[in-house]
């Protein structure tokens, strides 16, 4: 590619230098009108984009004229979201802009490598394009090129719009019927039909930028560039999600509103487009996006192609190249789970029987003898010794009757043990469901445990009431035990935002009310510090619904203030101004130009239609300019001390052929003329006197009066005649025109 430019832009070459100042170092891309070129600033060390308008333009003053005034008006647009403007020339053999170097790439380039974006993705490049849009619709431009092409992603992810006005500078050159002038696929209805270009124009380009963006193609065709122009003031564009799935409905409206074949039925500007796709991506919740850079885009190749070693390398700032985008991570397929273990039992424990304590055991009786014998071979058992039998006497009888006593409290012991220990001691949690506070409370402690009051917000139970019992009605607990006695608060409400508004205090108080939070959008306030909460929605004071979610929206400090346009009001007057606008006037700078009149306001610094922070002080650009005083018809004496009172200096005198006066001194022309302005730095003009003179009238006067007349008028009398005769005629005769220096002849008696 590099290649096929360098012959269509065959008079520039690499190391070529234009205005003695920006040296070529390699093209970037070529456009339908122009080629782009990295170059280096010379003057500054710096490297730069130029871009270098075709030499079909170059010829044309009408495309000079109105690409100077094109580009005076895009320098002095400054937004994040716009490619800014240096410089400009279109005064020698090529017509240039100088602009901010991206080294990123074009949304082209991305769409390219990427395809189609998801919603959130598309919506994250066009809140960057329709933001810088936007500051260019509240300057009074009109882009009137919106395509990929013209979008450009710097390589911290950030998207720039460039190249305003240029459509409308070449269009002045064209003179071909049934001439298109823009990108077809992109154009409007009212500019193929030659119609009035607006804000609307740019809003509907916008829409088929965010149609391609999530589907990756444009929606019109035709065999020919008229036939698919044309095709876009019959037919509607199709609703995104009929070509691609996932695109909700709202994404499609937006779509639809911003490409009406009538401009009055789309949204006013790009602010307006913002605004609804602000609102879309807020309603269906879009995650933010951070804009990829390109990877293998052109500006990135020919950053690369730049030699390393550079004649200013000490006055050059490297620009690094893009970093590269990391490519889709794969994920492994999860292992498969292991197989079924079987675990081996844990063994019980043993029962818990409650102990007892040891029972003496009976008197033992006689022992039976059995009915038959166990011999084994010739052994003979012998019988068993019988055992002695002690008579009974009242003392055995007053033993067993003390054991038995203590068997018995031993037993009953054992049992109120046993059921305390088991069943008695635990006891079941009572109903309080429709009682008040008190009567709840009462009633537990009554049941043998310890009510503990709790608040708890409930949808349905009203305020005071009792919702019930943790742990629930009826459930056992052992007695002594605590049991919360559940009151209602009510449905939650939005707190107030006190004093403390920190993210953390009013999140601790939305999770207390059981508030889902969530981060809102941001808002300005000229109260509420940046980083504070200064909103919830719902609004402080709602009521809602347990668990709900509220939206925590931080400050993001005072409103943006756009500064007012200023020029040409006196110094109050435009400081009045300001201040009505939240700002200062820092202090004031002379300065010259030469449509402005002295102590008049040319400008402010930062200029007009700037957004800075509420508060920011301006500096005023008041015009030192000297008005040409009128000295036409004074004397050549009296004119140059009039000139000298306001400050300016007779460079030089001329005679002005074919300009007649009554005297060879009067002075006839000043240029600059009257009124106009004078840099007073340069306070020169050029006084132009008579070069004829008119004959004044002398006939009748003295001959040594009428010799002092004529040589005042710079002209010489011609007489034999005495001082002291009257003339009665003169040659030429009066009111006549005729050279400095001539001879005026009369006759007297």
């Amino acid at each position: 590619m590099d290649s096929d430019i360098l012959e269509r832009m065959a008079n520039l070459k690499v190391g070529d230098v234009l205005e003695d100042r920006y040296r070529i170092e390699t093209p970037i891309a070529r456009g339908g009108m122009s080629t782009v070129y990295r170059c280096l600033d010379l003057r500054l060390g710096r490297s730069m984009a130029l871009k270098v308008m075709d030499e079909d333009f170059v010829d044309d003053p009408v495309f000079r004229q109105r690409f100077r005034r094109e580009a005076r008006s895009m320098a002095q647009l400054n937004h994040p979201n716009l490619v800014n403007v240096y410089d400009f020339s279109a005064s020698g053999g090529q017509v240039f802009l100088v602009m901010e170097l991206i080294t990123g790439g074009t949304l082209r380039e991305l769409l390219a490598e990427r395809g189609p974006m998801p919603p959130h993705a598309a919506v994250g490049v066009m809140r960057g394009v329709l933001t810088g849009l936007a500051a260019a619709h509240r300057a009074g431009m009109v882009h009137r090129d919106i395509k990929p092409d013209n979008v450009l992603i710097t390589s911290d992810h950030q998207v720039k719009l460039s190249d305003f006005g240029l459509v409308r500078a070449a269009h002045a050159g064209q003179s071909q019927d049934n001439q298109i002038v823009g990108t077809v696929a992109y154009l409007s209805p009212e500019q193929v039909e030659g119609g009035e270009i607006g804000p609307a124009s740019d809003v509907y380009s916008a829409g088929i930028v965010l149609f391609e963006l999530l589907t990756g193609t444009t929606p019109f065709s035709g065999e020919d560039d008229i036939e698919h122009a044309y095709a876009r003031l019959n037919e509607v564009i199709p609703a995104p999600s009929s070509l691609i799935d996932g695109v909700p409905s709202l994404v499609d409206e937006l779509v639809a509103t911003a490409t009406s074949l009538n401009p009055e039925d789309r949204f006013d500007d790009s602010s307006e487009f913002l605004t609804a796709l602000e609102d879309v991506a807020s309603e269906l919740h879009l995650p933010g996006f951070k804009v990829p850079v390109p990877i293998n885009s052109a500006a990135n190749r020919a950053n690369a192609q730049v030699p390393e070693t550079q004649p200013t390398d000490m006055f050059t700032t490297h620009i690094p190249k893009a970093p590269e985008i990391d490519a889709t991570a794969i994920i492994p397929a999860a292992e498969p789970a292991n197989e079924t273990s079987i675990l081996p039992a844990y063994a019980e424990p043993p029962s818990q029987e409650q102990p007892f304590s040891p029972v003496p055991p009976p008197i033992q009786g006689p022992i039976p003898q059995p009915e038959t014998a166990l011999h084994i071979a010739d052994q003979e058992v012998p019988p068993p010794d019988e055992p002695d039998i002690k008579p009974v006497s009242n003392r055995s009888k007053l033993k067993l009757t003390l054991w038995s006593i203590l068997v018995v409290i031993i037993i009953t012991a054992v049992a109120v043990g046993g059921w305390w220990f088991g069943s008695g001691r635990y006891g079941e949690i009572p109903q309080v469901l429709g009682m008040d506070e008190v009567q709840a409370v009462a009633v537990v402690e009554e049941a043998g445990f310890v009510a503990v009051a709790s608040s708890q917000y409930d949808d349905e139970v009203p305020t005071g009431s009792i919702i019930g019992t943790k742990p629930s009605f009826g459930e056992r607990l052992p007695r002594g035990e605590d049991v919360s006695v559940l009151v209602s608060q009510g449905r939650p409400v939005v707190p107030d935002l006190g004093e403390d508004r920190s993210l953390s205090t009013v999140r601790e108080e939305l999770e207390a009310r059981t508030f889902v939070w969530v981060d809102g959008p941001g808002e300005y306030d000229d109260d509420v510090p940046e980083g504070q909460v200064v909103s919830l929605t719902p609004s402080s004071g709602r009521e809602l619904n347990v668990g709900d979610t509220v939206q925590i929206h931080l400050s993001r400090g005072p409103a943006p203030v756009e500064i007012p346009d200023v020029s040409g009001m006196g110094v109050d007057q435009a400081t009045r101004v300001l201040e009505r606008a939240g700002l200062s006037v820092e202090r004031t700078e002379e300065a010259f130009d030469a449509d402005t009149a002295n102590g008049d306001v040319i400008g402010t610094s930062p200029t007009s239609s700037t957004e800075v922070t509420r508060g920011t002080s301006v500096v005023l650009q008041v015009s030192n300019a000297i008005t040409v005083p009128d000295v036409v018809g004074m004397t050549q004496d009296e004119a140059v001390a009039a000139l000298a009172e306001d400050g300016l200096v007779v460079a030089s005198t001329s005679v002005i052929p074919g300009e007649a006066a009554r005297t060879a001194d009067t002075v006839v022309s000043v240029d600059p003329e009257s009124g106009h302005y004078v840099d007073p730095a340069h306070p020169q003009v050029v006084l132009g006197t008579a070069g004829e003179i008119e004959v004044p009238s002398i006939v009748g006067r003295r001959i040594s009066d009428a010799r002092t007349i004529l040589e005042e008028a710079g002209l010489t009398l011609v007489t034999d005649g005495a001082d002291d005769d009257r003339i009665i005629s003169q040659t030429p005769r009066a009111r006549s025109e005729m050279s400095v220096g001539g001879e005026v002849t009369v006759r007297a008696f």
